[in-house]
């Protein structure tokens, strides 16, 4: 049993530590082009700030919705 808490635990962690990276990469990256990007959740907020950019959203390949506003 502590085995298995361990494990769910672990599985936990790990998809946090994840997500995490993809935030940090994908703000890098959109902060390089001017550019803000969000995953998940995020893109609520991405699409209500992005009064006057182009706007756009995609799947990435382990189903988190992704999303962008480029300032113009």
């Amino acid at each position: 049993m502590k085995y298995l808490i361990f494990l769910t635990t672990l599985m936990m962690l790990g998809g946090c530590s994840t997500m995490a990276g993809k935030n940090l990469l994908g703000n890098a990256a959109g902060e390089a082009s001017n550019t803000q990007v969000g995953y998940g959740r995020q893109c609520f907020a991405v699409k209500s700030q992005c009064a006057q950019g182009i706007y756009e959203e995609w799947e990435t390949s382990d189903g988190v919705e992704g999303c962008s506003c480029k300032k113009l």
